[in-house]
């Protein structure tokens, strides 16, 4: 392997000091409270447990293991001792004049200490040496990477030169140096050979950032053997950019034009007879200035298996402004692991609302003068779909592949298929026709995920935030002697963290697999149940509405996992998306056997995050040191929503207008408020987790329930490094959100018909002046087609001014304030009378439960519901 490969840091453990803390915690939310309001994490034990025995069984996070790293952040290529098949030498051909730098990496498979050789040339199209090219900077590496690695300097030269290294070893040798091109149309050559002239293997070519036409010899012995061209083109992903390889040639044959930019391409270049081969394609960018070619030769596909030898009838190829490439579908440069249902082992590829893709087709009949037809069925519905679509002329053509090492010819289409904006969220299948109607191939599964990136265009969130909470085309990671691009990442979108307690954190980081398999590699991914369980829905508050579901489906409250990759949490029995696609929605329930047991908010939180940007929605973890949603410290999920209000349904702010939810971070929070079932519904009401809603709606409950303020909640920058230290993480480390929560708006309610959703666990908040609105009483019902498990009733407690005194204020204790609704009142009712002066209404489900009785941990049905409510005023 190269050179660059990513290794995991541990995280250390700090129990002694994690255990005084939670005490500390809990003992601030037992001043004056009505019942055990404790920290997430201990719920389950008896009431009388001690607050230390409670706290050991908080465990530390174990070390992220290298084998889901690798998965996740799977190396670009590796330095294989290469087989039968391999270049023996490369000529390019520039358009431009230049300095340019180039590697390549061959092998010496002796071990005899011999003189091996480099020879380079710069010629004219006449093929004489133009020494007016030089060579510079040229350096030999021996094993690269290796702990024996060494390097040698070489002398610069002009026009041609052989570079001799005496006492070789066996091992890979990279070849690196810069060609000073003071004029265009000149062919640069390499080649490597033993003492005795024969030609070393060349497996990988990293070539200079500009336009070239490439030339190789390659090399199949001793028997026929498929042949793979493969490597990388890169600019920018920016959609009016572009980076491809094209007319890809063998033996004069024209077999590939353009069929993938801006990531990795695979090319089957078919079963080629034992013999010298000739190679011919170009690379070609929008932009050089910083661009990113490197390719190679073998046996070996970047499929796993290596068993296709050509692409599918109809194939599934990558183009850069699709923004996906990051999604394991495609990390075999293309969508080789294709199918035409979601099965184990079919990587249905990605590409997000309003976006274009293509499809290439493939079939005798498509001769120029009669197309396919190429049709988008939505499996939601089974229909089809009027996309537009478009066939260039310059992708309709007739290419060909070699079959038992005779040249085949191929008639092929790439149609370009462009998906509205506003396509519901789902599985589709591609389907394609010939001209006589007869069926082309079989139908290829695809996904249709949201598209973030239009809320950078249009300023909404920065670069950085998508990046960071969303999703990273990684346009800087693809150079494995250095990053080059502007963004410098660091994988932040592969990762969440939580930040435990106050500063100094205890810092937990989770390794998401929101875009890529980090377990068996025969188990379903997030993606695949992301999309199950979202098909259908058009905007991200639907979305997550599922996804939330789902997740508080799959987790039965129970001693925390702490797992550092959560993809092992939800997919480690084998769940199948047919199963997610049923329960994310009501009136359905996961059986205790489908159920994962050892889930606290540690672990709802980072799972819901993780599948969340697998549908291409922007999430991340929120970490609180208090109070928020009724526990003593808790993590929940934030799930960026442009498509706001959804609750409130005005802008302003203040006695005569109802405020609405402007701020599009919206809480999700999927922690079974019941807990194991071990407490008293008495004691749960203060609580409100398992909930959606705005943030500072979310935060009013704290003050209204308890008479406390939200404490350290904070999320993680867009500037940390997931693989950084964990030791001393101040409060400079950390992007706090406790205004959002503590100081956010009041929701006025002023007039009838504000609408609000409704988690099963969740107590909305509004404040209203019964003098100004004149009305007598309030009432809430649920929407028709809003939800209907969950039935809305509400509770009126006086107001309470949070900027006044509190009611208690103890050095070393949290302040209190007076609590409005400081338990859920007898006559709750779904019309409720209003008394004098300014109120706070409260909307919550009532579980319908006497006050002794004790949760059932079997009965689910519910868990994960929401509704959507409207109150309105009785005059």
């Amino acid at each position: 392997m190269l050179d660059n490969s990513i290794s995991s840091t541990p995280v250390t453990s700090r129990r002694a000091r994690r255990a005084a803390r939670h005490g500390d915690a809990l003992a601030l939310l037992l001043l004056g409270a009505l019942g055990p309001a404790v920290g997430c994490s201990d719920d389950e034990l008896p009431l009388e447990t001690p607050v230390e025995t409670s706290a050991q069984e908080l465990i530390s996070i174990p070390t992220i293991p290298d084998e889901a790293l690798q998965k996740t952040l799977a190396p670009i290529r590796a330095l294989e001792v290469p087989g039968r098949v391999y270049m023996k030498s490369v000529e390019e051909t520039f358009s431009g004049s230049g300095t340019f730098s180039q590697v390549v990496h061959v092998y010496q498979p002796d071990a005899t200490g011999e003189t091996i050789r480099f020879e380079l040339a710069a010629k004219t199209s006449a093929g004489q040496a133009d020494t007016s090219h030089r060579f510079e900077s040229v350096k030999v590496t021996s094993r690269p990477g290796e702990s024996d690695q060494t390097e040698q300097t070489q002398p610069n030269s002009s026009g041609q030169r052989v570079y001799d290294v005496s006492g070789s070893r066996r091992g890979w040798y990279r070849f690196e140096f810069t060609y000073v091109a003071p004029n265009a149309g000149r062919t640069l050559s390499f080649r490597a050979y033993d003492a005795s002239g024969s030609s070393l293997k060349i497996v990988w070519v990293d070539p200079p950032s500009a336009a070239v036409q490439v030339r190789a010899r390659v090399a199949v012995d001793s028997s026929a053997s498929p042949v793979f061209l493969k490597g990388g083109a890169y600019r920018n992903t920016d959609p009016s950019q572009f980076a491809y390889a094209d007319n890809v040639r063998v033996n004069g044959n024209l077999l590939y034009r353009r069929g993938f930019d801006q990531g990795r391409y695979n090319f089957p270049l078919g079963q080629l007879n034992a013999a010298e081969h000739t190679l011919e394609f170009s690379l070609a960018a929008s932009g050089y200035n910083p661009a990113k070619f490197w390719f190679g030769v073998s046996e070996k596909s970047f499929a796993p298996a290596s068993a296709k030898t050509s692409w599918d009838r109809v194939q599934f190829l990558y183009h850069g402004a699709m923004r996906t490439g990051d999604y394991d579908a495609w990390s075999e440069g293309v969508a080789f692991a294709q199918g035409a249902t979601v099965a184990n082992g079919v990587r249905p590829p990605p590409v997000r609302r309003g976006t274009t893709f293509s499809v290439a087709v493939e079939d005798s009949s498509l001769n120029g003068t009669q197309n396919a037809t190429l049709r988008i069925i939505s499996d939601a519905t089974g229909a089809e779909v009027s996309w537009a679509k478009s066939l260039p002329a310059e992708v309709d053509y007739r290419g060909g592949i070699f079959t038992n090492g005779a040249f085949s010819s191929r008639n092929r289409e790439h149609w370009r298929i462009t998906v509205p904006s506003d396509a519901p969220v789902g599985r589709y299948y591609a389907r394609a026709f010939a001209p006589s109607g007869a069926r082309i191939g079989q139908d290829v599964v695809f996904y249709v995920i949201h598209n973030p990136y239009p809320l950078v265009a249009s300023g909404a969130i920065s670069k950085a935030e998508l990046e960071t909470y969303g999703y990273d085309e990684d346009e800087d990671g693809v150079n494995l002697n250095g990053g080059y691009g502007s963004d410098q990442d660091n994988i932040r979108d592969h990762f969440t963290v939580l930040y435990e307690w106050s500063p100094p954190y205890d810092v937990q980081r989770k390794l998401t697999a929101a875009f890529r398999r980090t377990t068996d590699e025969s188990k379903f991914s997030f993606l695949d149940h992301a999309v199950a369980a979202a098909q259908g829905t058009a905007s991200e508050f639907e979305t997550m509405r599922r996804l939330y579901r789902l997740v508080t489906q799959r987790y039965r409250y129970s001693q925390a996992t702490n797992q550092g990759d959560v993809s092992s949490i939800f997919l480690s029995d084998g769940l199948d998306p047919a199963e997610s696609l049923q329960y994310a929605k009501p009136n359905s329930q996961l059986s205790w056997e489908d159920g994962v047991m050892g889930a606290q908010c540690y672990d709802y939180a980072p799972v819901l995050a993780a599948i969340a940007r697998s549908a291409g929605v922007l999430s991340r973890v929120v970490s609180s040191n208090g109070n928020l949603g009724g526990w003593g410290n808790h993590f929940f999920t934030e799930a960026y929503i442009p498509t706001v209000p959804h609750h409130g349904g005005k802008t302003q702010n203040s006695g005569s207008a109802p405020n609405s939810d402007t701020d599009p971070w919206y809480v999700f929070d999927a922690t079974n408020p019941d807990a194991s079932g071990n407490t008293p519904y008495q004691y749960l009401w203060e609580r409100y987790s398992e909930g959606i809603g705005p943030r500072a709606q979310y935060g009013k409950a704290t003050f209204v329930l308890s008479g406390y303020k939200p404490l350290g909640t904070t999320t993680n920058t867009v500037t940390w490094d997931p693989l950084g230290p964990t030791d001393d993480i101040g409060a400079d480390d950390v992007l706090s959100l406790q205004a959002a929560y503590e100081s956010g708006p009041d929701f006025w309610l002023t007039q009838s018909g504000v609408t609000g959703f409704l988690g099963r666990g969740e107590k909305d908040v509004y404040r209203i002046s019964k003098a100004t609105t004149g009305a007598r009483a309030v009432s809430v019902r649920a929407v028709p087609g809003g939800g209907n498990t969950l039935q809305p009733v509400l509770c009126v407690g006086p107001y309470v001014d949070p900027n006044g005194p509190p009611a208690v204020s103890e050095p070393g204790s949290a302040p209190r304030w007076d609590v409005s609704v400081p338990a859920r009142c007898a006559d709750r009712a779904t019309t409720y009378p209003l008394p004098e002066g300014e109120s706070y209404v409260v909307v919550f489900h009532d579980h319908g439960q006497p006050d002794d009785a004790y949760p059932n941990p079997d009965d689910r049905i519910k868990l994960g519901d929401s509704v959507q409510y409207v109150l309105e005023l009785q005059y």
